[in-house]
């Protein structure tokens, strides 16, 4: 079972929500302010995760090893309007201990199957400016650099870069 990435169903929901909740906090620790960061909630997120499980409008993959799920990531239609991009990566996470191990990797190439399932032909993905760590991650995967917003959360106001693929085939594993 290690390095197993598989459809995510709402049975995974508490398991995505406990690797989401311990990823941001990891991730994002020196980024965001560390009560916005306490303040995250796995319960509140599982029941977040139950919903769009549920629904099954979204595509939502998650990475497993020996220790159970270690990551997960979802993706769909382009949400913002972004011209050029018809499918978006919303998001992907890996714990810090399952990193390096093509997790990742792995996990982008199930959404972006999962988009063309759905007729998109292309992948957009947000990511905050600070994270050189995902932004690297982008970049070795053949993205281009498409542009930069503001974006609020809880009371930090950042800004995040968006990376593009003009075709799933351009995709680098």
């Amino acid at each position: 079972m290690v390095g197993l990435v598989r459809p995510a169903g709402v049975d995974d929901a508490a398991a995505i929500a406990g690797v989401h909740v311990a990823t941001w906090r990891t991730t994002y620790g020196g980024l965001l302010p560390d009560d916005f960061l306490a303040s995250l909630d796995a319960a509140g997120y599982e029941e977040r995760w139950r919903r769009t499980l549920g629904e099954r409008s979204d595509r939502v993959y998650v990475a497993e090893d020996r220790d159970g799920v270690v990551g997960f990531a979802s993706g769909g239609r382009e949400r913002a309007g972004e011209t050029g991009y018809s499918g978006e990566l919303y998001a992907i996470y890996v714990t810090r201990e399952a990193q390096g191990r093509g997790h990742g990797r792995r996990l982008v190439q199930a959404v972006a199957g999962g988009l063309r399932e759905m007729g998109l032909p292309d992948m957009i993905v947000w990511v905050l400016r600070d994270n050189t760590s995902a932004r690297d991650f982008y970049e070795k995967l053949g993205g281009v650099l498409v542009r930069t917003q503001p974006i609020t959360i809880g009371a930090a106001l950042l800004q995040e870069v968006s990376y593009g693929w003009k075709s799933l085939d351009a995709i680098r594993y």
